[in-house]
């Protein structure tokens, strides 16, 4: 995304004769014109003090006031933000003085000046009557440069996400906020122009034509859905909107991503916890990095009653434990949409069993490595973080050489099913598999590890699943399964390709530095490391356990380096996944006969082979 709005910038404003757009009130304008500028600057605080048009939002207001939407809970000092709305807080006096002093650089703002510069915009009609004529026409003038200054720049998305929320707020909402606040003062309703382009352009470019964000933007999801959520706001009483057509379609589509994405504790799934160090800016706020995005009821119920449609409401009310759809909004909240959803332009799957609070979601961001997971059931998170692997092959460390690509997407009643797949080095390549059986409420994970060249390698892997916090792993004493505990939860893990008892060394299952870790070696052209997850809980306490199959083409024995097939058991319901890792063959196991590539399924107690998923050799 680049945008750089071309434009002159008018001759210095004069608090004597301000330029007047032809709207304003006539009695304002001769009144400055007669050149008498007390009683000019008293005819416009009496007319900001009266008018009803616009309506001006509070978006800077109470406790939890809309411009801190989206961010962590003390992200952003709010003590700096209702400053601005009061007017007479030592913060906001200080802030007022270090922007009208003419050595404070322009080009300086990061996210947390951003914000603390929207609240003096929407409390700068409160401040007419409170801070002498001088220092107001001063203090507008110094915003507008501030937009002007941000709408000449470019952005190069991609490198750092935090420069696309900053420039939102200056370039975009500021100078939108500004134009719909003052459409009276001419330098500061022109502003609109320049906002609308930055808006609809980053809208579009960031999102991949249907709404969904980049993966690399969703640590800062939550502060720019609020921007934007505001943003519509302001645009609906604009006549020509606050962006193109184009970009509408975007919002539009990006708050039913938002309702997918969210946790019921408040949080947007993929996006960090933690916040990381932060310093004094030149303003006096705080230089914040955003690691976190967070969603709230407000903001959503104020995004749906702007733009959600009958299934953004059904999958709200549906997911959200709390009430977020507005009283007076009518939908039906049996047309609920698909719950899962994959972009390989946006690095973003989410495979999901429904709506529910209740239901299963891994919600997967692959744009770039470590790939990040995050896995909820029952309402409670199992994992949640990255998933990351080591691999040495024939002695030597392993190295990533390329980036993740999507190799297969397949999603239906039965089973939601991602193929990934990224180059290493030594000659080798890593396909990762993720299926979720919904109904059966079970997992399969699998890393495979491939040689080009087709060579018997010595080959050792160990995939890292990031366990949450609140989860903890206990092993069997006898066997190499065990159970995730949550606070309410069991979650059965088998590692299929391991053999079950322990007096059996190769190989391991087990838990380190809240990871849960698989560990496995072969000899041979590739190797699968698959694991397991019975996610039904009644189920998991039930007697377990698994078999490595054996695969046969014309009555001959397949090696394990060319083909696998597993078997697991969780009480008396059964499994079977195969998968090809050579060249794909017309192969029997378990009595089925699998032409694929890659086939999964359940066993029925009468042998019947109920086929969830099959997946064509490629050519």
């Amino acid at each position: 995304m680049a945008v750089a709005i071309n434009q002159e910038s008018s001759t210095p404003w004069s608090h004597i004769k301000p330029i007047w757009h032809r709207t304003a009130p006539r009695h304002i304008v001769e009144k400055y014109g007669m050149d008498d500028p007390p009683g000019g600057w008293t005819a416009w605080q009496k007319h900001l003090s009266r008018r009803r048009r616009p309506v001006v939002p509070g978006f800077h207001q109470g406790k939890s006031p809309p411009l801190l939407w989206g961010w962590r809970q003390g992200e952003i000092d709010s003590t700096l933000i209702a400053a601005g709305a009061a007017g007479a807080c030592l913060g906001v006096d200080q802030v007022i003085a270090n922007l009208l002093q003419e050595e404070v650089a322009l080009t300086a703002p990061d996210v947390g000046d951003a914000i603390q510069l929207l609240a003096l915009a929407y409390a700068l009609h409160e401040l007419a009557q409170k801070i002498p004529a001088d220092s107001w026409w001063r203090l507008a003038e110094r915003l507008h440069d501030i937009v002007f200054e941000a709408q000449q720049q470019s952005i190069d998305w991609p490198t750092k996400s935090q420069n696309v929320v900053r420039q939102q707020l200056l370039a975009g909402e500021l100078g939108l906020a500004l134009s719909y606040l003052f459409p009276e003062v001419a330098r500061l309703r022109a502003l609109r122009k320049g906002a609308r382009a930055v808006l609809s352009e980053a809208l579009v470019e960031v999102t991949d034509g249907q709404g969904l964000p980049h993966a690399r933007l969703l640590p800062v999801l939550g502060p720019l859905f609020a921007c934007w959520t505001r943003v519509r706001w302001v645009g609906s009483r604009l006549s020509r909107g606050p962006w193109s057509r184009k970009a509408e379609y975007q919002y539009q589509w990006l708050v039913r991503h938002v309702i997918r994405l969210a946790d019921a504790d408040g949080r947007l799934v993929l996006s960090p916890t933690a916040n990381r160090d932060d310093t004094s800016s030149a303003h006096g706020t705080r230089v914040v990095e955003l690691n976190g995005s967070c969603w709230s009821k407000p903001l959503l119920a104020l995004a749906l009653d702007l733009a959600g449609d009958n299934g953004d409401c059904a999958a709200a009310s549906k997911s959200l434990r709390r009430r977020v759809v507005p009283k007076h909004i009518r939908f039906d909240a049996d047309d609920l949409p698909d719950a899962s959803l994959n972009s390989d332009w946006s690095g973003i799957s989410v495979l999901a069993s429904g709506w529910s609070p209740l239901a299963l979601r891994l919600a997967v961001a692959y744009a770039d490595d470590p790939v990040q997971v995050d896995l909820t059931t029952g309402g409670e998170r199992i994992l949640a973080g990255p998933w990351t692997f080591e691999t040495t092959c024939d002695g030597e460390p392993v190295q990533i050489a390329g980036e993740w690509e999507e190799l297969c997407w397949q999603s239906d009643k039965h089973a939601d099913f991602l193929e990934l797949a990224i180059p290493l080095s030594n000659g080798l390549r890593l396909e990762r598999q993720l299926l979720l059986g919904k109904k059966d409420r079970v997992l399969y994970l699998a890393d495979l590890i491939l040689a080009a060249d087709r060579q018997p390698r010595r080959m050792k892997h160990a995939m890292h699943l990031p366990l949450d916090e609140r989860v903890r792993w206990q092993c069997e004493a006898d066997t190499r399964d065990g159970h995730l505990l949550g606070d309410k939860l069991r979650v059965a893990v088998m590692p299929l390709a391991l053999p079950e008892w322990r007096t059996d060394p190769r190989g391991e299952l087990a838990e380190s530095d809240g990871r849960l870790v698989l560990s496995q070696e072969a000899d041979g052209r590739a190797m699968c490391c698959p694991l397991f997850f019975d996610l039904k809980s009644g189920r998991s306490k039930k007697e377990r356990t698994w078999r490595q199959l054996t695969v046969a083409e014309w009555m001959e024995v397949v090696p394990r380096d060319a083909a696998v097939g597993f078997r697991a058991q969780s009480g008396r319901d059964q499994w079977l996944v195969y998968r090809s890792i050579g060249p794909a063959g017309n192969r029997t196991v378990m009595g089925q006969n699998i032409a694929g590539e890659f086939c999964v399924g359940r066993i029925h107690a009468s042998g019947k082979f109920d086929n969830w998923l099959e997946i064509e050799a490629s050519e």
